[in-house]
């Protein structure tokens, strides 16, 4: 991983994980994960655009494909009417936002609380959440010890935390999708088809 990447990686998920309960975490992952509309509220807009970008990171080594928007201006509010799945940030919950947002995943960050409406559990959900555990404990912990620090400067410990918690979450992908050889035809040649 690029040193940039790295960098960014580290204090978006140390940001995000300082913000939220693990469990609204492994929410928004299965959001991005089934292609949802998700939009974070945070009038913070630092705080507002590390999380939106931190789901960059959380789903690698997969990407994004649709639109990913850090902060939506309020003159643009009526993109979220779109029938496409998106990722954006919104400064403010305001009633014009709320009527917009029946089916979104909302991740209200200041009120740790997201909004789903029928996402279904991960596979293996236990295993990843006690995984995780000791990784977000420790971002939640240095968040609420540097909040005079600027956003992006991590200590070592959210560093090493923000890292172990991005290698748990390649780790699960990885094995949600270790098995696809034995689920694949590979070798079909008959009539010369091609494959």
């Amino acid at each position: 991983m690029r040193p940039q990447r790295s960098h960014f990686s580290v204090a978006a998920i140390a940001c995000m994980c300082g913000s939220l309960r693990l469990e609204h975490v492994l929410t928004l992952f299965a959001g991005a994960l089934l292609e949802k509309q998700i939009v974070f509220v945070c009038s913070n807009l630092g705080i507002l655009s590390a999380s939106v970008l931190s789901l960059l990171p959380l789903i690698r080594p997969y990407q994004w494909q649709s639109l990913l928007m850090p902060v939506l201006p309020n003159d643009m509010l009526d993109f979220l009417d779109a029938p496409v799945p998106y990722v954006v940030g919104v400064q403010n919950k305001t009633s014009e936002v709320q009527s917009k947002l029946s089916s979104a995943v909302i991740v209200e960050i200041c009120k740790n609380q997201v909004k789903a409406s029928s996402l279904p559990q991960l596979p293996k959900h236990s295993d990843l959440l006690s995984s995780l555990v000791p990784y977000h404990s420790k971002l939640v912990g240095e968040r609420y010890l540097g909040r005079k620090r600027p956003l992006f400067e991590c200590t070592e410990i959210q560093v090493e935390a923000a890292k172990g918690f991005l290698e748990v979450m390649r780790e699960y992908l990885d094995s949600l999708c270790s098995n696809l050889r034995s689920h694949t035809i590979t070798n079909v040649q008959s009539n010369d088809d091609k494959v």
